[in-house]
């Protein structure tokens, strides 16, 4: 009776189990392929390759995360931020018994937690296969995310996160069977200028390199030099798969090095580097004399210093414009070259200590002094760093313009490192000029110039603005444009890249932020392309009034104006826009879309100005009515331009502004009043 009792339990249990087997296992649901395309609207950048045909459903208590042994700082950050999302979205860190995600390398034989991934194989083809990544799916209860190196688990980890965040509740996760297979097209992909708490936000679109400060490089004579570089962002960046590279500023901007050392100031007044127009005031700036030999001490002595301190680059940054100390061992070389030689003698010595330290050679001015012998003398190990050459590189051609530099990308096309930082991102291209705070969000001006550098085999794509504050929140579509591209130029069109961005930040109706991106993306390119509001700083529209240049449209600030008609075409289709965008919850758009259509305006009356200022019969009174017809609507277009920047920037946060922003204000006073001054002349 016992024994028979004790059976009955058993039976029973067994009866249970079998009835219950659906609770005790995820519940795997087919994906639509309408499901999926939404899903995956929330990845950015898309990977390569990714499938998601089932989910598995299941309560976030129920799910684990394991982390393979072994593993390092890079996954065990990875796994402690997909921790966060289940913390953030459903309140809890998950440790069930259901579901499984185990995340790690990728171990010789091609397996993770003894199981053989799939794709083991192809990550070690792929390019850039450090950062390369899979995701696989293990029947309906387990989840592969590994990588052949940590930064491609950081990076798979990251795009389950974003799979997840818009997929879990309180109650239950959906957790997507996905089978992915991803790489990044181009290696190197970030920013110039940001503050570091932008760190894990940039990591998370799988942006990987950020130029970090120091705190400067005060020099005292007979003493070895210190800085504190930022080894917060460092080990932050480092941590999260980013590089994170403290650099050596311009030569000729070390002021503290000339005055401990006056017999490093640079010979003569060919050593006077001058500033850009947007360094308003200040010491115009001596480069150095290069070839002494005490230059090339000092600069080992800065790089022991920064390498101590954990940093394992650092980027050197020769003199900002053309200069030439006038002694004759610098005459001889060639400032640049003399300067490159310096930091790479520095370099080699601290190479014996530091064996595995590399250096980057920036390159910034707008002239190509002697780069040739620069790069024909530099050890291959030396990555060099390209900047304010996107006019300099620019070649006219139609529908856009190209960018070519033969030196430089022949040495990429061979395997050269070679980088740039003129990805737009602020409406001004050009370093050199103000970066003029105002908005711009071309998805299609961004993707144009990414395509030409992965064609040209470059290995890094960076932008950089003139300034430091409300950068992700001026130029963020555009940050996310270049993680979309240098990630995976051909994945996604311009429209369904703005439909993603916009799926993320949370819009009602992605689709008609879509619509908007492929009505204003190509008129934008067309705008700010077309120096414009940069020639308004530099007098350029003035100039062509006073001198009554003929305006030659398809040219400088009329560049993409083929024709008269063109401005209100364009017009139109920014009416259009507006219509679409002052539906969003978010002004930001609307806004940029009425500063936008203010420029085209001012463009289209400086036209018609010049126009009847050159090619009409000044006896003609219906010449001097056409011009004062083009200076009312000038001046009103001015106005609206004024009152469109401030509503923009006014909708960010209240004044006082920075600089930048008056400064926009400032040129479109300046143009207008100095054309109105200038069409007066020629009326009387």
């Amino acid at each position: 009776m016992f024994v028979c009792k004790d059976l009955g339990r058993v039976v029973m249990a067994v009866f249970m189990v079998l009835i219950c087997g659906n609770f005790l296992n995820a519940k795997d649901i087919a994906v639509s392929p309408e499901e999926e395309s939404l899903w995956i609207r929330h990845l950015l950048p898309l990977p390569h390759r990714i499938s998601i045909k089932n989910k598995a459903v299941v309560k976030p208590v129920d799910i684990s995360i394991t982390m393979a042994a072994g593993s390092g700082e890079i996954v065990q950050t990875a796994v402690d931020e997909l921790r966060q999302v289940f913390k953030d979205k459903a309140g809890l860190v998950p440790d069930g018994k259901l579901f499984d995600i185990t995340v790690g390398t990728v171990d010789s034989e091609g397996k993770l937690a003894g199981i053989r991934l799939a794709e083991a194989d192809a990550l070690k083809t792929l390019p850039n296969n450090d950062q390369a990544y899979v995701i696989q799916s293990q029947g309906n209860n387990k989840l592969l995310v590994a990588g052949l190196d940590e930064k491609g688990v950081y990076y798979a980890v990251r795009t389950l996160c974003q799979l997840l965040e818009p997929a879990i509740t309180n109650g239950q996760v959906s957790i997507p069977l996905a089978n992915v297979l991803d790489w990044p097209d181009m290696e190197e992909r970030g920013l110039w200028n940001f503050p570091p708490d932008l760190i894990p936000w940039m990591a998370s679109i799988k942006l990987n390199y950020g130029k970090i400060g120091g705190g400067g490089f005060n020099v005292v004579r007979g003493q070895k030099s210190h800085t504190d570089i930022d080894t917060n962002a460092l080990h932050a960046g480092r941590a999260r798969a980013l590089n994170a590279v403290p650099l050596i500023m311009h030569l000729n901007f070390q002021s503290s090095l000339l005055s401990a050392y006056p017999e490093l100031a640079g010979k003569g007044d060919s050593a006077i580097a001058g500033r850009y127009f947007a360094h308003k005031q200040g010491d115009p700036h001596r480069a150095p004399c290069a070839s002494n030999p005490l230059l090339a001490k000092i600069l080992a002595e800065w790089m022991l210093d920064i390498a101590s301190q954990d940093a394992r680059e650092v980027s050197c940054w020769l003199t900002e414009r053309p200069a030439q100390c006038a002694c004759a061992e610098c005459l001889r070389a060639g400032q640049f070259v003399a300067e490159a030689r310096a930091f790479v003698n520095a370099w080699r010595e601290v190479r014996s200590q530091y064996p595995d330290f590399v250096i980057r050679l920036f390159i910034s001015t707008t002239t190509d002094e002697r780069y040739y012998k620069i790069l024909a003398e530099t050890p291959p190990e030396v990555k060099i760093e390209r900047c304010c050459n996107m006019n300099s590189a620019r070649v006219r051609h139609l529908p856009r313009d190209l960018f070519i530099n033969p030196l430089f990308d022949y040495y990429a096309a061979r395997g050269r490192w070679i980088a740039s930082y003129d990805v737009p991102y602020p409406a001004s291209g050009a370093v050199e000029t103000p970066e003029f705070k105002i908005p711009e969000s071309s998805a299609h001006r961004i993707r144009d110039f990414i395509r030409q550098l992965i064609e040209r085999r470059y290995k890094g794509a960076y932008g950089m603005t003139g300034w430091h504050r409300m950068g992700k929140e001026i130029c963020g579509f555009n940050y996310q444009a270049l993680a979309e591209w240098a990630w995976n130029l051909n994945g996604r069109s311009e429209r369904e890249f703005a439909v993603a961005w916009a799926t993320r930040e949370g819009y009602a109706n992605p689709d008609a932020v879509g619509d908007w991106s492929e009505i204003m993306g190509p008129i934008e390119f067309d705008v700010y392309d077309s120096d414009i509001p940069t020639c308004y700083s530099w007098g350029t529209a003035v100039n062509m009034i006073k001198t009554k240049q003929p305006p030659c449209l398809g040219e400088e600030m009329f560049r993409y104006y083929t024709q008269p008609e063109a401005f209100d075409q364009k017009l139109a289709a920014c009416e259009q826009a507006l219509k679409l965008s002052e539906s969003f919850h978010s002004p930001y758009l609307a806004n940029e879309t009425r500063v936008v259509i203010s420029y085209i305006k001012l463009a289209k009356y400086i036209y018609q100005a010049a126009d009847a200022v050159c090619l009409a019969d000044p006896s003609n009174p219906e010449r001097n009515k056409a011009l004062q017809e083009a200076l009312a609507h000038l001046k009103q277009a001015g106005e609206e331009n004024i009152q469109a920047i401030r509503q923009w920037r006014g909708a960010l946060g209240p004044e006082k502004w920075a600089p930048r922003v008056y400064d926009a204000i400032k040129a479109t006073e300046d143009t207008v009043q100095g054309i109105s001054q200038a069409v007066e002349i020629h009326v009387k």
